[in-house]
């Protein structure tokens, strides 16, 4: 059985890898350097945290939930908050190239919550593809933005944490501009795969989010069944509980956000008993919702 290991923080995560420590709260960039590499070694993990990486040279086995990455042909993945990954690299270039960022959405100031990282940028979403193959062109582009975020990042000044706060916002809207939905770029996916993400993102944009299955397939003009097994095939989880995901999500923002009472929250978020939300809430996160705003 293969030992997936769970990083909440950041710099535990950057430990285990062996990599040189923060520097930032809330944000961590390296560039792969020989020595930081270990070969043919398997290592798998989740984190509660978003994470980009970007390679040329390296010949390595990378799974992502049920996608087989390779470096070699899909120079640039993402990987989000609780997606199980598995990466085993087998072989560098001496001229390779890599870069890793990871970061929180505190870190950057237009995002509220993790929810807002899914809404604007689809590359992100758990149903969309992981890994995008560059151009030249594109390479180019993104190296010097990691080359960039990189220099700052070993400054270490509170001017230089303002530019690179300025350059992961520019890179994570010029990678939604340069990737989305083309064909030089995207995996080609099957009708369940094309299912899955519209359910994704039609779950992310409805305000009530507390709804039968039935209620999403009718909006996608498909049966509830037909709806959950290509949710099910794609994802290996119910459509009942990708549904849960994205409330509790909405049900944290807004716990941490506003002013509301707890029943005003619970009533904005489509549940008519308040009560039923604090068992609901508790159940996935292990507090209450008090308790929740209470630490946040």
């Amino acid at each position: 059985m293969i030992d997936i290991k769970f990083y909440e923080d950041i710099n535990e995560y950057v430990n285990a890898l062996g990599l040189p420590p923060m520097k930032c709260e809330e944000f961590y960039i390296v560039k792969f350097e020989p020595e930081y590499v270990i070969k043919n070694t398997s290592f798998s993990y989740r984190h509660d945290y978003f994470e980009i990486s970007f390679a040329i040279g390296y010949d390595a086995t990378v799974t992502v939930g049920k996608n087989i990455l390779n470096p070699l042909n899909l120079n640039l993945s993402f990987v989000s908050p609780g997606q199980i990954t598995t990466w085993n690299v087998q072989d560098v270039d001496p001229d390779s190239i890599s870069f890793m960022v990871l970061f929180r959405p505190d870190f950057l100031l237009f995002a509220e919550d993790t929810l807002n990282i899914y809404r604007n940028f689809p590359y992100f979403n758990h149903f969309t593809s992981p890994g995008y193959s560059l151009d030249k062109r594109r390479q180019d582009l993104f190296i010097e933005l990691f080359q960039k975020m990189h220099a700052e990042y070993n400054t270490v000044t509170k001017d230089a944490l303002e530019v690179m706060r300025a350059y992961l916002t520019i890179f994570l809207f010029k990678a939604k501009k340069e990737l989305e939905f083309t064909e030089e770029t995207n995996f080609t996916r099957d009708r369940s795969q094309e299912i899955a993400f519209s359910f994704e993102n039609l779950v992310i944009d409805t305000k009530h989010k507390r709804q039968p299955i039935e209620y999403y397939a009718q909006k996608m003009n498909i049966s509830a069944i037909y709806l959950a097994e290509c949710v099910k095939k794609v994802t290996s989880k119910t459509a009942k509980q990708v549904i849960d995901q994205y409330l509790i999500m909405e049900s944290k923002s807004l716990l941490k956000q506003s002013n509301n009472s707890i029943a005003e929250i619970a009533y904005a978020l489509g549940f008519e008993d308040a009560s039923y939300f604090v068992k609901y809430f508790k159940r996935y996160t292990g507090l209450t919702p008090k308790q929740f705003k209470l630490a946040h």
